[in-house]
């Protein structure tokens, strides 16, 4: 078998890694690239390098080289990675499915939220939807899952494992856990359409919860909010604590649907030379459900919630209550590699409402109220209760006084 590797696929693999488009050219990548390391000699010694691999595996390598789709994958990720940037990644063909599926219709799987219980050892299911199959199986908020699949749940293990209950295919997935110390167990099919937002009513402040902002969240939360203020909400609760996923688009949107048309702008993306970003502005032109209201966040709400959070803040006078919020003020942009994957790209600078004094990249978005969970560790609000949940208690005083 030939182990040898051209030089000439070596430099398209790490060109490709960093294209633009759909329809990419090998001369629109190499211009981008060019781009990026704009110095000759800095471009020349990483194609040196890249050719010095080559020929280092080429003579030495033991084992057999793959067709380079592994190869491809492995370099896209690392000169992915190679920016510094978090927020930028490579996705596999596969995750690249999985990433667009989710931004265009949401979260699909067995229809329960859960979370490790680390000061009790035990994996508890937190929230249970409605009609869901978890539900029809008989599932409960506070049932402790024991085993996924026959693999034992450990503090370890059960991010993984919690990937079993997500995903549209019609397959299912088998649960042991136990309530009141007995073991029961399920056979739970995936495939269930999980909304972006749930809540309910206390009196007379209503109560939501954002799990991200997709595509179809803005069209739910409008459902939702229309729904509760017709139960008689006249004050809301916004809860982006944990909430990261979702696209400043689609947090745009969500906002268009709470705060009165502006003359301004609710964002604007500007690229690295103060431009706007491929004429990225965000207004608000729908009809307003302005009340009073109080965004909880914390050190996990991040990107597409921060702009929420900061919007609803400078526009309607908003409290926000909680921590400190992660600080990612980017926006990203997903490009198609020809290999079928795709980069997921930090391509521009987020500009909420009050311009550059409200910029909250790198810096976060400071509480109006600040109140740390008592419990102490910021991702388990999911474990409390709404009494113990003091966060969302002082949100709930605040609105009722």
């Amino acid at each position: 078998m030939n182990k040898k590797i051209s030089l000439g696929l070596c430099l398209s693999l790490v060109i490709i890694s960093i294209t633009a488009t759909f329809a990419a050219t090998m001369v629109i990548s190499k211009q981008i690239y060019n781009g990026i390391i704009s110095n000759i000699s800095q471009r020349s010694q990483t194609y040196e390098s890249v050719d010095e691999i080559s020929k280092i595996i080429s003579n030495y390598y033991y084992g057999t080289i793959d067709d380079g789709s592994r190869l491809n994958g492995a370099l896209t990720e690392g000169y992915v990675n190679g920016l510094g940037d978090p927020n930028s990644t490579y996705l596999s063909s596969d995750e690249y499915s999985e990433y667009t599926a989710k931004l265009e219709g949401g979260v699909t799987g067995i229809g329960i939220e859960t979370a490790y219980d680390y000061g009790n050892a035990s994996f508890v299911v937190t929230y249970v939807y409605p009609d869901s199959p978890a539900e029809k199986t008989g599932i409960k908020s506070g049932d402790t899952i024991t085993a996924v699949n026959e693999s034992m749940v450990t503090r370890y293990n059960y991010q993984t494992l919690a990937k079993y209950f997500t995903g549209d295919r019609l397959t299912s997935v088998q649960i042991q856990y136990e309530r009141n110390g007995e073991s029961k167990s399920a056979e739970v099919m995936l495939g269930f359409s999980v909304p972006g937002v749930r809540g309910y009513l206390k009196e007379n402040v209503g109560y939501i919860r954002i799990n991200g902002f997709y595509k179809n969240t803005a069209t739910e939360f409008k459902a939702l909010m229309t729904k509760l203020r017709e139960q008689g909400a006249e004050s809301m609760v916004f809860d982006v604590r944990g909430t990261s996923e979702g696209t400043i688009e689609y947090a745009a949107k969500v906002i268009d649907v709470i705060v009165p048309a502006i003359s301004g702008n609710i964002a604007v993306a500007k690229d690295k030379t103060g431009n706007i970003y491929k004429d990225k502005v965000f207004t608000a032109e729908n009809s307003s459900m302005m009340m009073p209201f109080v965004v909880l966040t914390n050190s996990y709400t991040a990107g597409a919630a921060e702009l929420f959070a900061c919007d609803l803040r400078d526009i309607c006078q908003a409290q926000i209550i909680g921590t400190k919020t992660a600080g990612v003020g980017t926006m990203q942009e997903l490009f198609a590699l020809e290999d079928g994957g795709a980069v997921l790209l930090t391509v521009a600078l987020i500009e909420p409402k009050n311009g550059e004094s409200a910029i909250y990249e790198g810096v976060g978005i400071t509480p109006t109220t600040e109140v740390a969970l008592n419990s102490g560790d910021e991702m388990s609000f999911n474990l409390l209760s709404e009494e113990t949940d003091n966060q969302l208690a002082t949100a709930f005083n605040i609105l009722a006084s």
